[in-house]
């Protein structure tokens, strides 16, 4: 099923690849023509995509992890890759040869990996600590424990800073470690998700008592904004900073950081969904953000122009994940029963 509103926004199928398993993550290269699908048979499947409109070429499936592959980031050069597993191995992927070295080794699995843009740093949280390796894959330094496990990495743009969300709060490292103490917000509860703005000004995190906590990096300053019926679990900023897409259950609320910002306004909401919101994002370059729930749709959405759906596709199970490519121009989205559909979006 699809449905489009006329003149803008759709999603194109291009392919439908049935994966050999359940998709737990996915990356583009940062060229787009490359998809890495982390798999719970312990494999990682490459797919070669190409250019928006070219056929999809046969998937290539490697031996990776000893049980299921939690993990999958690809740095932004696209020189390397990484993967965690089930069995507590972080390993360093030549993008080229398709070589891989481990490059930690853990009792307790990293479920969280993340590239910075600049520098080739890579951040693993295993459990409450917070491991750092340079481009080559050497560790540099761990940061002291967290107060309860990591949740969600974020990397603040044009820095040298992540931020670690979990249980207790929100801690702010700097890479690699310098003084003053990393700033730290401590909280009531435990956050699920975090997101610097573009320029880096503001970290949006989602937080299981269901709210969204806002924290101004250059005042310290922080604020709530509550209301949600359940955990939020997705904090997603549009390209140009001025809407911040949150998910819980099935509301999708977008908050409007234009003017005086979004304190004592109600966010802009679009229902479309009748069950829970398994996945959001932004389409790199623009507000168009796509959502899919339990429901098995999948909804394209222009955000502040429309409050229905400007394209719709019914998928073949509940989606697992969802991901843009860098440019923008193509969107992979994986479902429960293993499939894996490519999309072209267009315009």
């Amino acid at each position: 099923m699809s449905s489009g509103r006329g003149a803008i926004g759709r999603l194109r199928p291009r392919a439908r690849v049935e994966l050999p398993e359940f998709p737990t993550d996915a990356a583009w290269s940062p060229d787009g023509r490359t998809l890495a699908v982390a798999l719970a048979d312990g494999a990682l499947a490459l797919l070669s995509v190409g250019e928006a409109g070219a056929a999809a070429a046969p998937l290539r499936r490697l031996a990776a992890h000893d049980g299921a592959v939690l993990a999958v980031a690809w740095q932004k050069a696209g020189r390397s890759l990484a993967t965690s597993g089930q069995e507590g191995a972080v390993l360093l992927w030549d993008a080229r040869t398709l070589s891989a070295r481990t490059v930690l080794r853990e009792a307790q699995w990293s479920e969280r990996l993340a590239f910075a843009d600049q520098g080739g740093w890579l951040a693993v949280a295993t459990g409450r600590t917070l491991s750092l390796f340079d481009q080559h894959g050497e560790l540099c330094h761990r940061y002291p424990p967290h107060t309860g496990a990591i949740a969600a990495l974020a990397w603040r743009p044009k820095s040298g800073a992540i931020a670690a969300a979990g249980n207790g709060g929100v801690r702010i490292h700097r890479a690699p470690p310098q003084q003053p103490p990393s700033p730290e917000l401590a909280i009531r509860g435990a956050c699920l998700s975090a997101a610097f703005n573009p320029d880096g000004r503001w970290l949006a995190a989602g937080l299981q008592e269901g709210a969204v906590l806002l924290w101004k990096l250059a005042t310290g300053t922080q604020s709530q904004m509550a209301g949600y019926g359940s955990r939020v679990f997705a904090t997603e900023w549009s390209a140009n900073g001025r809407y911040l897409a949150t998910a819980a259950d099935s509301t999708l609320a977008v908050w409007d950081f234009s003017g005086p910002g979004p304190e004592g306004s109600r966010p802009l909401t679009y229902a479309g969904h009748s069950e829970r919101i398994t996945a959001i994002g932004f389409r790199p370059g623009g507000t168009w953000l796509a959502s899919a729930a339990r429901d098995r749709r999948l909804l394209l959405w222009r955000v502040g122009a429309d409050d229905r759906p400007q394209d719709a596709h019914l998928l073949a199970d509940e989606c697992s994940l969802l991901r843009f490519s860098r440019n923008g121009a193509q969107l992979a989205v994986g479902d429960a029963r293993g499939g894996l559909v490519i999309f072209d979006c267009e315009p």
